[in-house]
């Protein structure tokens, strides 16, 4: 199964002189990691966080994409002001491909309408990299050349420095916010020959929680709508760009998606749902909280052509978090070990 996988990353994603396919991960519990995809919700919350969340995707596919993403933010009052600070660690791999960034974030915050608005900026270190150790080249002169120098034989990586911009706004009820990553398209270079371009991803997220007539239960629906700009990678060769027909690369080459979610959360504890990603997958997610601790399970059952080779994909995140009472005033009080 390796074997036969291999050939379809490298034909896939190197087979084209430009070739384009998506470049930030997909996640199912995205109401949990905002922060991930839009700078602007660092300390929106008013606590302070830290999440960390792992996705195995495409079971049973040899070699699919395994992320790990690390987020942690927090408010701090400065001249008499609320802002945001936020700090975002990612780790990507999908076949012979893989992706480290780490980045910053801060974001502005301002009352407006009786609701709390921030905008938000993030900066950071993205880093590209491929094995080309691990290229098995099967004998088939009719799609590859054995000594085609598109396909690097060595490990090959480049850097370069990526930021993205999102603005977000809350109220009792309901939240929306809108961000653009990779806000200058970078363009990292492995060596003379490689080129890996990111281009820009486009997100809203919206949210609104519905109350019911059980004061225990509270319904939360959440939206994600993605528009995501393939990323390239260019080679110096144009040997394969007739032999691969589109229709094979039609799912992969799928730039917009949507993630509708609905979850029951009962005594604000515990918590289960559904999400339905159009086109792709419909989602089981569960979940619970005890005292600073949170921690959620998602499972994507395949609704694409991938369910002949892939039984789905686990997704899993556990977050700490702690009030820092910023709204109240004067110095943060303690009780006295005497009246404990």
């Amino acid at each position: 199964m390796k074997k036969k996988f291999l050939p379809i990353v490298i034909i896939i994603l190197m087979g084209y002189s430009s070739v384009k396919a998506q470049f930030d991960t997909q996640l199912s519990n995205y109401w949990a990691t905002i922060g991930y995809f839009n700078p602007a919700y660092a300390g929106q919350s008013g606590n302070l966080e830290a999440t960390l969340m792992s996705r195995i995707q495409w079971l049973g596919v040899a070699d699919a994409p395994r992320t790990t993403i690390l987020t942690a933010n927090m408010p701090r009052q400065l001249l008499g002001k609320i802002h945001g600070f936020g700090a975002l660690i990612y780790n990507d791999r999908i076949g012979l491909f893989s992706a480290t960034a780490y980045y910053g974030q801060y974001a502005w915050k301002k009352k407006l309408f009786k609701g709390d608005f921030s905008i938000g900026l993030q900066g950071g270190y993205i880093t590209q990299s491929f094995d080309g150790t691990r290229v098995y080249i099967p004998e088939n002169n009719d799609y590859h050349s054995a000594i085609d120098e598109a396909i690097p034989t060595s490990a090959v990586s480049g850097s370069g420095i990526d930021l993205s911009l999102g603005v977000f706004y809350q109220r009792e009820k309901w939240f929306a916010g809108l961000s653009v990553n990779h806000l200058l398209a970078p363009r990292i270079k492995s060596d003379e020959n490689y080129v890996f371009e990111i281009p820009r991803s486009f997100y809203f997220v919206g949210g609104y929680n519905i109350p019911l007539n059980n004061p225990l239960l509270e319904l939360q629906s959440s939206l994600l709508l993605k528009t995501m700009q393939m990323s390239s990678y260019s080679l110096n060769s144009d040997s394969l760009t007739e032999k691969i027909k589109g229709n094979s690369l039609k799912a992969m080459l799928q730039n917009s998606q949507a993630d509708i979610s609905v979850r029951v959360i009962y005594d604000k504890k515990f918590w289960g749902g559904l999400s339905l990603r159009y086109g792709d997958a419909i989602v089981l997610m569960l979940g619970g909280k005890f005292k600073m601790i949170e921690a959620g399970y998602a499972y994507d059952f395949p609704i694409s052509r991938i369910i002949k080779t892939s039984t789905g994909s686990h997704e899993l995140f556990v977050r700490y978090s702690m009030d820092l009472n910023l709204k109240k005033k004067g110095k943060y009080k303690h009780k006295s070990i005497r009246i404990l």
